[in-house]
């Protein structure tokens, strides 16, 4: 039966004896959390907020014109309140969980005809560059410096769920904006290649073996997470840089598309790069209520058939908005359409993992690769040092 003291974040029943207890607090403590696609502290964070500042979020995004001026609303919201004074609730989770460096979102396709004015996403950044507890990165070296500094180190992803442009100069002026990882596809075919929901297959297109060498030079990261097989296979075939799948799964331990296959984990490992295991329920297992033991799972099963050295974290959910928020958007039937997601495939944009219920969860990987029999150089691996030396050996130190 789960207790009361299971329930507590980042107190997973694993069972673990007070050393093992003892030993993981101080590896986790000690170690570089690099989590290649965090989504922020969760969802559970909003009702964790006076119930002023819930109503005050409540009317502020009753006049959202758009599901993605909506998401975009709450995922900022925290920040807005720590910056404004009223509330550092996301700093002192996003602490509690160890996390030394997480991600966000920046755009291309708008890059497009010459110099835009400053978007909505470039101003959230000049403005919440200004939290003292918040570091937004563009090398190794500056992650490093964060964990000595006890500071959030964020470093900028896009992924094309609106396609990019066959504009190779909009890389590059995403790339001084901040950009040091790109997802070559989302699940739908594009200009560059075949996403891996779409109905065929065809790999790279010409524009996007070009895309690759030119995220090479520019000491961008090439990411295949929603890429389907071939597109993954020639991702690898054609860089000369590490490859990631920052958010994936092992397809042989859950068949979804979001997994990707041993021939694909063993082609990411063979350019030097690293898998990042996520913890979305139903991308890791058909069970009606998945826990961080499936996660786990596909750590394993990575680290087994390519070597720990190459597997990182990647949790992509639970994502920093309400539940509520989420249904409307992700949840709802234009963004299936948009993203390319199949009625066929269960979503359910509310669930957690039980054991990954939000940021605070973090510590509960640590306990549980104790659990498993992983030294500390291998956790430390894992955690965020693998993830590291890739994002050094692309980006630069």
């Amino acid at each position: 039966m789960e207790t009361e003291i299971s329930k507590m974040p980042g107190h997973f029943d694993f069972a673990l004896s007070s050393a093992e207890e003892a030993r993981a607090a101080r590896v986790h403590g000690e170690s570089i959390i690099f989590d290649m696609l965090s989504m922020g502290a969760g969802s559970r964070i909003f009702a964790n907020y006076p119930h002023e500042l819930q109503a005050e979020l409540l009317a502020k995004i009753s006049g959202a014109r758009t599901n993605s001026e909506l998401l975009s609303e709450v995922t900022w919201w925290p920040l807005e309140m720590s910056l404004l004074g009223k509330s550092d609730l996301v700093r002192e989770w996003l602490q509690q969980s160890g996390l030394t460096c997480g991600a966000y979102d920046i755009d291309i396709p708008v890059y497009v005809g010459g110099d835009p004015l400053m978007l909505p996403w470039e101003k959230n950044m000049e403005r919440y560059a200004q939290l003292s507890w918040l570091r937004y990165i563009t090398t190794a070296r500056q992650i490093r410096q964060a964990k000595r500094d006890g500071v959030i180190a964020m470093y900028a992803i896009y992924q094309p769920v609106i396609p990019v442009q066959r504009d190779l100069g909009t890389f590059d002026r995403a790339y001084l904006k901040g950009l040091r990882a790109f997802t070559l596809t989302y699940n739908r075919m594009d200009h560059i290649g075949v996403g891996c929901t779409e109905r065929v297959d065809g790999g790279l297109s010409m524009f996007g073996v070009e895309v690759v060498e030119h995220c090479n030079r520019l000491g961008i990261m090439v990411d295949v997470s929603h890429c389907g097989h071939l597109t993954t296979m020639d991702a690898c075939r054609h860089s000369v840089k590490p490859v990631t799948a920052n958010h994936t799964a092992a397809r042989s331990i859950y068949d979804h598309p979001r997994g990707k296959t041993n021939e694909a984990l063993k082609a990411i490992a063979d350019t030097g790069g690293v898998i990042g295991v996520l913890a979305v329920p139903y991308f890791l297992s058909a069970e009606a209520v998945p826990t961080i033991e499936h996660m786990l799972d596909h750590i394993d099963y990575i680290a087994g058939l390519v070597g720990w050295q190459h597997v990182a974290i990647g949790t992509d959910w639970p994502m920093q908005a309400p539940d509520h928020v989420l249904a409307r958007t992700l949840g709802g039937e234009e963004y299936r359409k948009q993203a390319g997601w199949s009625s066929l495939y269960r979503r359910d944009v509310t669930q957690r993992l039980v054991g990954f219920e939000d940021c605070r969860d973090l510590p509960n990987i640590t306990r549980g690769l104790v659990k498993r029999g992983y030294n500390d150089e291998q956790i430390r691996g894992i955690l965020g040092e693998n993830a590291l030396r890739v994002f050094e050996a692309v980006c630069g130190s």
